[in-house]
């Protein structure tokens, strides 16, 4: 029987993040460098820990060198929040080497910072900076006894100690200190996807099994704040529930057959204009009429904006959000940071115990990733989210027009659970919205492209988007079938006729639209009397030009023969005609 190791004592940062990087703390009684250019972030980063551990019983001190006088340090460090000035000179003391330094000798100057250790007996020990001794030696020899001196005699005290300096990630190979030390933590700062930002990476930590990746940090008034989604986001195991989500909007139900399982993501992929937003807003409107709390991320429109698009479809979605029931984030394109967004997506979703995620759109969101491989992660990392919660995600995508994709990286829709496909083809002189269910993991939805309308100004009882049912549906397809046996061309006008009707019955098309469809007419019949002289003289056949329909009866035109008030542009000549279906009245 093997015996358990003893744990390592470990002290807590108070830097957001970071001790979930090394298995809770950092190992007390370590020697660390913290090295990083100038401006990275290195002073805050370590005063930070400092104010955080400072007590009456585990007392800190701070030695500052030839780098910046004491009180001016203490005169920035004051704005920020972690600052306490209680605890200065009791449980913190700042202590300047400056004027030591410019006099003595490197083993004279290891002496006083031993001295100091003896009488404060402190938990902590910063020397700031520790690079200014590089300078001050005079060989290397003497640079790694005096480092060598420094953290043998702090680790007897069982000191936590951190030696700040300018160190560049190529001397870590050539300059002994770091042969020494027990930890090296790498501050740095770099333009990354079109912008300036801060980087912190563990390079080494004796006895902890740490993370090692590169993760960016913010530094705000609250203090240095780490974003590691890798290492704080994980997929809780989990299998597929019973428990099923109804969206709530009626016909679109109908395509999910039993629902959409607790815990999946899906994509809603479209071009512009096809609908993406306005049936997020709907999916987290329904949602709260049934007790459903919901949270939408929206990187494109604002939320007054979105709230007056919910006004204009009939939805008082201000009520819900007064009622709690719905929370609306918005967070401008210029101030999009992936890997901060993504921890407070995380933090709103868990705090408001939504049931229904929206993401609008993960293309905006993730346009400054370049990699795909990044891509992926981003969004396996939204999806895990939304399945630790149980909740469901719908993320909207733009597909870039004329792209045979589903998404606009083309790496989304193989990790999420579910794609809805928007889609809109222009059929005469309109434009028609159609929905797909293309994809729902283990549920046995309806499948093919589905009429989709979104209603002018909404209604309470009744839900703006209407994918095609009923004898809507049918009609329409008998009206595909219809097409598909004359080979792709126009159906008999009875079946338009029948699909024209059941447009007017579902409301989708109104009296006032005759007339239109009458001015449309005369264009079209001008159009197709065009197309036919202009086939005529490609022909070259000689005579007059051929008789044509002017509106509703025929005009003979100038040279015409003989009989052309019964004449008609032959389909033959000028291609199928697309005439527009009859009022249903």
């Amino acid at each position: 029987m093997t015996k358990k190791k003893p744990d390592l004592v470990r002290i807590k940062t108070g830097v957001r993040n970071l001790d979930q990087l090394v298995l809770g703390g950092l190992p007390k009684g370590s020697v660390i460098v913290i090295g990083g250019p100038p401006g990275a972030g290195k002073t805050i980063f370590t005063q930070q820990i400092c104010f955080h551990t400072a007590s009456e019983t585990q007392r800190v001190l701070y030695f500052n060198t030839l780098s910046e006088p004491t009180a001016k340090t203490l005169r920035y460090l004051s704005q920020f929040s972690f600052f306490d000035a209680r605890k200065l000179d009791t449980a913190i003391q700042f202590i300047d080497l400056g004027a030591i330094l410019r006099a003595q000798e490197l083993e004279e100057i290891s002496k006083v910072i031993m001295d100091h250790v003896k009488k404060v007996k402190p938990a902590i020990v910063v020397i700031d900076s520790f690079k200014v001794f590089d300078d001050l030696a005079r060989s290397s020899e003497e640079l790694r006894k005096f480092g060598y001196e420094i953290a043998v005699n702090l680790m007897a005290w069982e000191s936590t100690t951190f030696l700040l300096g300018e160190y560049a990630a190529r001397e870590i190979e050539t300059n002994p200190l770091f042969s020494i030390v027990d930890g090296v933590v790498m501050i740095t700062q770099r333009e990354q996807s079109g912008e300036q930002q801060r980087f912190l990476q563990i390079v080494k930590l004796r006895g902890t099994a740490h993370d090692r990746d590169e993760h960016p940090f913010v530094i705000t008034s609250d203090g240095v704040e780490v974003f590691a989604p890798r290492v704080t986001i994980h997929r809780e195991d989990r299998g597929p529930g019973a428990d099923r989500c109804k969206t709530g909007i009626t016909k679109l139900d109908d395509l999910l057959g039993e629902g959409i399982p607790r815990g999946s993501s899906l994509l809603v992929a479209g071009v512009a204009g096809t609908g993406k937003t306005v049936l997020l807003l709907e999916f987290l409107y329904r949602g709260a009429k049934v007790g459903e709390k919901g949270v939408m991320l929206s990187f494109e429109e604002t939320a007054e904006r979105l709230l007056a698009t919910a006004r204009g479809l009939g939805w008082d979605l201000d009520r819900e959000i007064e009622r709690g029931m719905v929370e609306i984030v918005f967070i401008p394109q210029p101030d999009i940071m992936v890997e901060a967004n993504l921890l407070m997506i995380q933090e709103r979703v868990a705090a408001r115990q939504a049931r229904r995620v929206a993401i609008d759109s993960v293309s905006v969101f993730l346009h400054k990733v370049t990699d795909p491989r990044t891509n992926r992660e981003k969004i396996f990392q939204l999806a895990s989210i939304v399945q630790n919660t149980q909740a469901v995600g719908l993320f909207a995508t733009d597909i870039p027009y004329g792209a045979n994709q589903l998404s606009r990286f083309g790496v989304e829709e193989t990790v999420v659970d579910g794609v809805i496909l928007l889609t809109s083809t222009e059929e005469g002189f309109e434009r028609q919205r159609y929905l797909e269910v293309y994809k729902l993991r283990n549920t046995a939805h309806l499948k093919g492209r589905h009429n989709m309308v979104i209603g002018r100004g909404g209604n309470h009882d009744l839900p703006a988007l209407w994918p095609g049912g009923g004898a809507y549906r049918a009609t329409a397809s008998a009206f595909a079938g219809a097409s598909s046996a004359h080979g792709g061309a126009r159906p008999r006008r009875a079946v338009r006729r029948r699909l024209v009707r059941a447009k007017y019955d579902a409301g989708i098309r109104k009296p006032g639209d005759r007339q239109d469809h009458a001015r449309a007419a005369v264009h079209r019949r001008g159009r197709e009397a065009e197309r036919a002289r202009a086939l005529h003289r490609a022909r070259g056949r000689a005579g007059p030009d051929p008789p044509y329909r002017r509106g509703p009866g025929a005009v003979a035109g100038a040279g015409d023969h003989e009989g052309a008030g019964r004449a008609h542009v032959s389909p033959a000549r000028a291609g199928p005609r697309r005439s527009v279906p009859d009022d249903p009245r």
